[in-house]
């Protein structure tokens, strides 16, 4: 879906919520986050550092491994150039 203005909706990691939530996980690294999650720790590292967008099979791992998160308290969308 695109927006009139030349926008379109895309969904990013809130990366200073994410760190605080892993950190009091001790969850200190990509590895070991990625180890909980279930994903390569590639993907957790490409997510974290914004060279790749969380698609759904990412955000789906993190919301089952962590069922105390809620998709809004780790993710946003935001408005993109399309």
């Amino acid at each position: 879906m695109h927006s009139q203005n030349g926008t379109r909706p895309t969904i990013r990691l809130r990366r200073h919520e994410w760190d605080k939530r892993m950190k009091a996980k001790q969850l200190p690294t990509a590895h070991a986050r990625a180890e909980r999650i279930g994903v390569s720790r590639w993907t957790v590292m490409r997510v974290e550092k914004g060279g790749m967008r969380p698609g759904e099979s990412f955000i789906a791992a993190v919301l089952d491994a962590f069922t105390d998160i809620r998709f809004e308290d780790v993710f946003e969308i935001e408005q993109v150039s399309s």
